[in-house]
């Protein structure tokens, strides 16, 4: 392999942008329902309609975070609808792992709208990892609505791993032997898993917060095989390391099926738009994946005010956030903006793109 897995070849699709592409069908009640249900979220705003309405946005939300839901995608050796880890060809073939994402919300994902989403290749780097070497791909993901209004931007990092030379070979004829054994998940045949709601909490103006003041955490689990696939089926992306048992260790080199980078994601955003509440809005939110979550885990959303200051006149609140599991592993981390409405003040419901 040659000393940089980054061709000139490769380097060269730094700038290209897909044609974007619309959504087969236009975000839905069933799906914000399902996504809420996923993710074990009650928000009024996504599945009660006459409380959506009488609030200020005035309709059915979608969840920010999850205003895509891949439709009958491919079926492929990593699984079904990762064909946006591939279209870099690097001189391996390697799982696109979740390194993190940085999002700006700029307006309202209405159930009834249409989303088009366009991807730029913005950076391809590589580090040297404890495994061997890394490369990171930075895709710009901009969502539009039907009136070509932009509802998002996110950048998102994927993660590709060279696997030493044989170890794949190795892992299939240890596998003969059988798989490794791991923790068997909850529920037993006498135990029902309770869903883990979270109501929402009381509505803050940026009056009442203050820097060092923690956040209101938000606890999931224990995490099972079946929250995986529910929300694989929510938004529909089946990545076979996070069902798939015999292939996340033999082909990919995992010691069990792991808990989705983006279902995590979802966590702390709930964390952070229980902050925000029904007034306010959730501007910001940037994540670092640094550690695996499996299931038998119960996992905590953590965070803390770090900044509040004005930005045009309005109320901004900074936050670092962190998700961390019962076996005292820190599994992501990040920051986030929430923007609180002053006494007596109402927020707009768009917001220009930061640099």
């Amino acid at each position: 392999m040659a000393d940089s897995l980054i061709t000139p070849e490769v380097r060269g699709l730094i700038g290209t942008e897909t044609s974007p592409e619309r959504n087969r069908f236009p975000l839905s009640d069933e799906m914000a329902y399902d996504l809420a249900d996923a993710t074990e979220d009650p928000n009024p705003l996504y599945i009660d309609k006459s409380a959506a309405e009488a609030s200020r946005f005035k309709g059915l939300l979608c969840p920010p975070l999850a205003t895509w839901k891949d439709i009958a995608p491919s079926i492929g050796y990593f699984g079904a609808g990762q064909d946006s880890h591939f279209d870099v060809p690097l001189p391996f073939n390697s799982y696109g792992l979740n390194g993190g994402s940085d999002w700006q919300f700029l307006r309202p994902a209405y159930v009834g709208d249409w989303v088009t989403r366009q991807f730029r290749i913005v950076d391809i780097f590589e580090k040297q990892g404890r495994s061997g070497p890394l490369v990171f791909v930075v895709r710009r993901e901009t969502q539009t609505n039907q009136h070509g209004e932009a509802i998002s931007v996110a950048d998102r990092v994927s993660i590709h791993r060279s696997r030493p030379p044989g170890e794949e070979v190795k892992a299939i004829a240890d596998a003969r032997e059988g798989l490794n054994s791991v923790v068997i998940s909850p529920p037993a045949p006498d135990q029902t898993v309770e869903r883990t709601l979270h109501a929402a909490g009381i509505q803050r103006k940026f009056e009442d917060v203050s820097v060092g003041m923690a956040l209101e955490q938000v606890i999931k689990g224990p995490l099972t095989t079946t929250h995986l696939v529910r929300w694989a089926a929510a938004n529909g992306n089946y990545a076979r390391i996070h069902w798939d048992l015999p292939f996340a260790q033999v082909h990919q080199g995992l010691s069990n099926v792991v808990v989705n980078g983006s279902l995590k994601n979802q966590y702390l955003g709930q964390l952070m738009i229980k902050l925000a509440g029904p007034e306010g809005w959730f501007k910001r939110f940037y994540v670092e994946h640094r550690g695996m979550d499996y299931p038998g885990d119960v996992i905590t959303a953590s965070g803390v005010v770090t900044a509040v200051r004005e930005v045009g006149g309005y109320g901004h609140v900074d936050c670092e956030v962190n998700l961390t599991n019962n076996r005292g592993d820190q599994t992501a981390t990040g920051s986030g903006t929430v923007v609180l409405p002053k006494k007596g003040e109402s927020l707009p419901l768009v917001w220009d793109v930061e640099d």
